[in-house]
């Protein structure tokens, strides 16, 4: 979304970008997790496949393992008066996700 992509080019310099990981835990079975980085792993594939998007210059940066979890999901950036965080809001892999925004299930 344009408030996610807007924040990103805010707090990111150089050669940051957000890494969305997706790891076991939370209320719900797994939740997302997301950080500044600047290395690029060997499990983190570029190009055509998707698991590294880029837009305005601002880069999300997904694992292999996690792309299965999150693939064609969208990022948004929500401001709260509690708390301001990236956040997935839309999630086609996901069959229920709790209030907290941050943990999931699995459809399967």
């Amino acid at each position: 979304s344009f408030s996610s992509l807007q924040r990103l080019l805010e707090i990111t310099e150089g050669s940051e970008f957000l890494r969305l990981q997706v790891e076991g835990g939370g209320c719900s079975g797994f939740q997302y997790k997301f950080s500044l980085d600047t290395v690029i792993n060997p499990d983190d594939r570029q190009g055509q496949r998707g698991i590294v998007v880029v837009k305005c210059g601002a880069r999300v940066v997904v694992d292999v393992d996690s792309l299965a979890f999150v693939k064609g999901s969208m990022v948004d950036f929500s401001q709260e008066l509690i708390r301001s965080s990236f956040q997935v809001v839309s999630n086609p892999q996901a069959e229920k996700g709790c209030s907290c925004g941050t943990s999931f299930s699995v459809k399967f």
